[in-house]
């Protein structure tokens, strides 16, 4: 299923919400997020495909993206801050930790991506289309 975000009305995209990511990549001006099989165990999976063992998102990058990751500075007073990280970092949190991805907000030619594994990380995209491979 493809999801233009470059027309007049904005799709309604489906939220994998606390489905684990097993890899991220970079591929031919796409951002690929392979999530983990038996992903219809989520309840939000299960209302809309019950059937599908895993998902692969494509997103469609039609400009550079910034990637935040939360911090929390303890001293003097607790503030949380994001520092800006790069792809690589973020490839290695997904292989070495529990990423999922929690939310998303979805604007004309603009995606912004929330994930968590221990602290919060911002996916800031810009795109026109987004493609979800349901595989069964």
């Amino acid at each position: 299923m493809i999801y233009y975000l470059d027309k007049a009305e904005w799709p309604t995209i489906p939220v994998p919400h606390d489905c684990v990511i097993n890899s991220v990549s970079l591929s031919d001006n796409f951002l690929i997020l392979d999530f983990q099989q038996g992903i219809s165990i989520h309840d939000f999976i299960q209302h809309i495909r019950p059937n599908s063992k895993s998902l692969t998102i494509k997103i469609h990058l039609i400009d550079t993206f910034d990637i935040y990751q939360m911090k929390i500075q303890k001293f003097p007073k607790f503030k949380r801050l994001y520092a800006e990280i790069d792809f690589d970092k973020l490839v290695s949190l997904v292989k070495r930790k529990r990423v999922e991805y929690l939310y998303h907000y979805v604007a004309y030619q603009s995606l912004i991506v929330n994930l968590y594994y221990n602290a919060n990380i911002i996916l800031d995209l810009r795109t026109d289309y987004i493609e979800y491979i349901w595989k069964v």
